[in-house]
């Protein structure tokens, strides 16, 4: 009988302590980020594929070969969208997507490759008019990009719906240079009835600039296979966007503006090299895509028969391209220019949204040679001995950017 009562009080108590566990609060897991928009592009020999989402992606990556892969672990995401249906580029290294979860609160995404490859994998924070975006670079070994094409995302099949024959999506090609030389465009700001900056001497931002431009540009010429152009040779007033629209009239490969700047403390000093801001690229990459509704020619492309699907990518893989290029040319500028003259950025270039350096195609930057409020600085800007010794740094960082960057 005691048996019996102790069996009795014991499965009364597993009974209690399960009834207990069922009613206890569960834990509802979140995904750590929703993939809203996936986004597939070639660069030459490079695919991109990019997922946009609300919050940052965690991942790591490695590749497989036999058969050939990218895999990428993400955390507990999801997709909006099936990647499995989204139309891939028929030159695309990517033959193939598809994603699942292989671990609790872990995904997996696969990319299959049609060749042994290598990838390079990076975030970019979100902005005003983009979420954060996960990027995805794919290479096979040694290539280089050479040309940009984009494909309009196919949406996913409706359920019970038929297989058929998909009709090719719209593709757009953007050529890059054609062999010949390299072209540097230098901007001196400014000029006619807009003096710039004026020092305490009585010097003109807009005269020293032209007179370092001249100084510059015969420098950078005598590098090899090099051309270089000047927006305005002479006293004479050039709109910003006019300055823009020369650079890409005479399909530049660099842009380069120079400025002195002033400040209303006399003793500030130091020179410095500036960037197009992530945001102000957003903005004006949406300014374009309001253009293109009107036909203009972006980047060297007419988007007069396009949808706004198909321009948005182009424009978001070129304006990405074309601001990694344009800090790799500021950081190559200020590695001599700080042998030259106090630089107030000494390792990587400072960001703004200057008009002059919102080309969508070229790599951009904006060099203030220094302060024309300081009264020594202002007598160095006049100093042909110290101009020739900061257009050779300049013109150092150009070749080297030439070297490792131009048509890569």
């Amino acid at each position: 009988m005691k048996t019996l009562n102790f069996l009795s009080q014991f499965f009364a108590t597993l009974l209690f302590m399960s009834i207990y566990l069922v009613m206890l609060p569960q834990k509802i897991y979140a995904a750590d980020a929703t993939v809203s928009n996936v986004r597939i592009g070639v660069n030459g020999s490079r695919t991109r594929v990019v997922l946009e989402s609300d919050k940052p992606i965690k991942y790591s990556f490695f590749t497989l070969p036999n058969p050939n892969r990218v895999v990428l672990d993400l955390g507990d995401i999801k997709f909006r969208t099936d990647i499995t249906q989204e139309t891939i580029p028929h030159n695309a290294l990517v033959k193939a997507m598809r994603q699942g979860t292989f671990k609790p609160r872990k995904v997996r995404m696969v990319l299959d490759a049609k060749q042994g490859v290598k990838a390079s994998v990076f975030t970019i924070p979100s902005a005003k008019t983009a979420g954060s975006r996960l990027v995805i670079d794919i290479y096979p070994s040694g290539d280089a990009p050479r040309s940009i094409t984009v494909s309009k995302p196919k949406k996913p099949k409706a359920a019970n719906t038929p297989l058929r024959k998909q009709s090719p999506a719209p593709v757009i090609r953007k050529d890059v240079k054609k062999d010949g030389p390299v072209v540097v465009v230098l901007d001196p700001g400014h000029g006619g009835i807009d003096p710039g900056a004026i020092g305490k001497g009585k010097t003109r931002e807009k005269d020293v600039v032209l007179a370092f431009a001249k100084r510059l540009k015969k420098k950078i010429e005598r590098l090899p296979n090099t051309k270089v152009y000047l927006t305005r040779t002479g006293d004479s007033f050039i709109k910003l966007s006019q300055r823009v629209a020369y650079a890409q009239r005479r399909n530049a490969d660099l842009f380069i503006s120079l400025h002195a700047d002033a400040h209303s403390n006399r003793t500030v000093s130091g020179g410095s090299v500036y960037v197009l801001s992530e945001r102000s690229s957003d903005r004006e990459a949406a300014r374009l895509a309001r253009n293109a509704d009107k036909g203009d020619i972006i980047a060297g492309i007419n988007f007069k028969e396009e949808s706004s699907e198909v321009r948005n990518i182009l424009l978001d893989l070129t304006q990405r391209e074309t601001l990694n290029k344009s800090s790799l040319l500021a950081q190559n500028i200020i590695i001599d220019l700080k042998k030259a003259i106090k630089v107030r950025n000494k390792s990587r270039p400072l960001f703004a949204g200057f008009r002059v350096l919102k080309a969508p195609e070229i790599p951009s930057v904006l060099v203030e040679l220094a302060y024309i409020s300081n009264p020594s600085e202002e007598r160095k800007l006049r100093s042909r001995r110290h101009q020739d010794k900061v257009a050779t740094a300049i013109t150092r960082g150009v070749k080297r950017f030439i070297n490792k960057h131009v048509g890569k």
